[in-house]
C-alpha cells in the first residue's frame, strides 16, 4: 500500500515549528552575548553620551551598569559634570541635589554654596524678595551675599513706599548707608511731616525732640569718659586693665589664662572660657591661655582697635572696619561684615553694630533688621543686647526692662548687667539662683557679666566680684585699677 504523503499544512507547521525553534535559539545565543557583553556596551554608549555632552544620558546609562570600581569612578566624574551643566543652564535647584550627593569630590562643597547663590538670585530677579533676602542672608560671607541681601531689603522697601509710607520709612532707614536708602527715608520724612529740614523731619518721625536729642549727647559724653574693656570674667578667672597699661588676674590658671602679668601698653582686655586676650597701642594683640582650638592664634593681627572674645575664639575689629576672627567657630558670616563700629561676643556667637547703626549677627536666630541706633552691643547663650544712644536696652531673642539712662550693658548665660549715668548696677537673671545682687554699690563706672561669677569696677579704681569662687576669681578685693576722673 502506498505511503501517503503529509499535507501541506502539516509540512507547514512543521518547517514553522523549526525555524521558529531555530530563531528562537539563535535569539538566546544573541541575548546570551548580549548579557555577556551588556556592561561594556553600557559602559561605551555611557561614554559616547559623555563625549558628546549627553550627561544626562551618560548617568542613566551608567547607572543601571553593574557597579566596579572604573565604573562607579566614571560615574561620579559623569554626575559632577551634569550638575555643572544644571548650574550653567540655569537649574541651581537640580545642580545643588547632584552637588550634595556627590559630598566632597572635587570642588563639590563649593559649588553647593554657588548653587543657593544661584538660586537666591533666582529668587530676586522673580520679585520674591522676601524668600531671597532670607536665602542671602544665610548666605553671609560668600561673594557678595551680604550686598545682594541689602538690594532685597532696598527692593521691599521700595515696594512698599506707595501702599504704606511709614512701613517704607521705617524699611528705609534700616538700610543706612546702602545705596540711596537714607535720602529716600529723608525724602518720605519730609513729604509726611511737611518738614523741609530732611535731619528735622527724620527725628519728628521718631517722636525725638530738641530735649531728647541733648540727652542723647549728655548720655554719649559721660558713656565716653567711661573705662572701656577694662574689666573681664572668663568661666573661672577675672581679669582687669589698670591706667598704667598693665593687666592683673585672679582665678584657675590651669591653661595659663591668667599670666597676664608680663603684658604692657594695652588699651583693652577681655577673656573666653579659658583664655585672656589683650589689645596693644600699636594695634597689636596678644593672648594667653587655652589654645586648642586657635584662639590665641593672634600674633600676626595688625591694626586692629578692639577685642572682644567668645568661649573659644578671639575676635578683632581692624580700622578700616572689617573683623578678624581665630578659635573654634569660623564665623563665615563675618568676611562679609564692613563699617562695623561696636563689636559685641559671648558664648557661641558675635554681634556688631555698624558705622550707621545697624545690627549684625554671626546667627540667624539673632539677626535683627529693626534694631537702630545701637552704641553698644554684648551678647550671650541665645540673646543679644544693646544700649540705645538715648539710654535704653534693645533686646533680640530677649525681653528688656524699661530702664532709662543707661551707659554701659554686659550679657551673661545666665543674666545681664546694665550701668546708669549716676553710676548703679542693674541685673535681670533668668533664674533666681543665678542672681547675683550689686544694688548696694555706687561709682560703678565698669561691668562685666559672666556665667558663674559677675564683677564691678568702681570709680575709686577698686573692683568687687560675685559669685562662685571656686577657684579664687572673685578675690580682688586688693586691686587698683586707677581711679576714674568724671565729669
Amino acid at each position: 500500500m502506498k505511503k501517503k504523503k503529509p499535507s501541506f499544512g502539516k509540512r507547514f507547521a512543521r518547517i514553522a515549528v523549526f525555524v521558529s525553534t531555530a530563531l528562537m535559539a539563535v535569539l538566546f545565543i544573541v541575548a546570551l552575548i548580549l548579557y555577556h557583553n551588556r556592561e561594556k556596551l553600557l559602559t561605551d554608549r555611557a561614554k559616547q553620551a559623555a563625549e558628546s555632552g549627553d550627561y544626562e544620558k551618560a548617568v542613566a546609562l551608567l547607572s543601571s551598569a553593574e557597579q566596579t570600581d572604573e565604573s562607579t569612578a566614571s560615574l561620579t566624574e559623569y554626575r559632577y559634570r551634569l550638575a555643572l551643566s544644571y548650574l550653567e543652564n540655569g537649574k541651581p535647584g537640580d545642580a545643588l541635589t547632584l552637588f550634595s550627593q556627590l559630598g566632597g569630590y572635587r570642588d563639590s562643597s563649593e559649588r553647593v554654596t554657588e548653587c543657593r547663590y544661584r538660586s537666591a538670585q533666582l529668587l530676586y530677579e522673580a520679585g520674591e524678595y522676601d524668600a531671597a533676602k532670607d536665602a542671602f542672608f544665610a548666605l553671609a560671607g560668600y561673594a557678595d551675599a551680604l550686598d545682594r541681601y541689602d538690594a532685597c531689603r532696598y527692593a521691599i522697601a521700595d515696594r512698599t513706599e506707595t501702599s504704606d509710607p511709614n512701613e517704607a520709612f521705617t524699611l528705609f532707614r534700616a538700610l543706612g548707608s546702602y545705596a540711596d536708602a537714607k535720602a529716600r527715608a529723608e525724602a518720605i520724612a519730609v513729604r509726611l511731616t511737611g518738614e523741609s529740614d530732611p535731619a528735622f523731619a527724620v527725628n519728628t518721625m521718631l517722636g525725638i525732640s530738641n530735649e531728647m536729642l541733648e540727652q542723647i549727647r549728655t548720655l554719649q559724653s559721660l558713656r565716653e569718659a567711661l573705662p572701656q574693656n577694662h574689666l573681664a570674667v572668663g568661666f573661672c578667672h577675672t581679669v582687669g586693665l589698670k591706667s598704667d597699661g598693665t593687666a592683673i588676674a585672679a582665678g584657675r590658671n590651669e591653661d595659663g589664662q591668667c599670666n597676664v602679668t608680663a603684658w604692657t601698653s594695652l588699651t583693652a582686655i577681655d577673656c573666653g572660657a579659658y583664655h585672656t586676650a589683650g589689645l596693644k597701642t600699636d594695634g597689636t594683640v596678644v593672648a594667653t591661655g587655652r589654645n586648642t582650638e586657635g584662639q590665641c592664634d593672634v600674633a600676626d593681627w595688625r591694626d586692629v582697635v578692639a577685642i572682644v572674645c567668645t568661649d573659644y575664639n578671639t575676635l578683632g575689629l581692624k580700622a578700616d572696619g572689617t573683623v578678624l576672627s581665630a578659635g573654634f567657630q569660623p564665623y563665615q558670616t563675618l568676611s562679609g561684615w564692613r563699617d562695623v563700629a561696636v563689636l559685641g561676643g559671648g558664648s557661641y556667637a558675635v554681634c556688631a553694630v555698624t558705622a550707621d547703626g545697624r545690627l549684625l549677627s554671626s546667627h540667624a536666630a539673632m539677626r535683627s533688621d529693626t534694631v537702630l541706633d545701637c552704641i553698644d552691643i554684648d551678647v550671650s547663650t541665645g540673646y543679644c543686647i544693646g544700649l540705645t544712644g538715648d539710654g535704653k536696652l534693645v533686646g533680640v531673642n530677649l525681653t528688656v526692662p524699661n530702664w532709662t539712662d543707661l551707659v554701659g550693658v554686659s550679657a551673661g548665660s545666665t543674666g545681664y548687667l546694665a550701668l546708669t549715668r549716676d553710676g548703679r548696677v542693674l541685673s535681670r537673671w533668668f533664674r533666681s539662683r543665678d542672681a547675683l545682687d550689686f544694688s548696694d554699690l555706687s561709682g560703678a563706672v565698669a561691668i562685666a557679666a559672666g556665667g558663674t561669677h559677675s564683677a564691678v569696677l568702681l570709680s575709686d579704681g577698686s573692683v568687687v566680684a560675685r559669685g562662685s569662687n571656686t577657684f579664687g576669681e572673685c578675690d580682688v578685693s586688693s586691686w587698683n585699677l586707677g581711679a576714674t576722673k568724671l565729669n
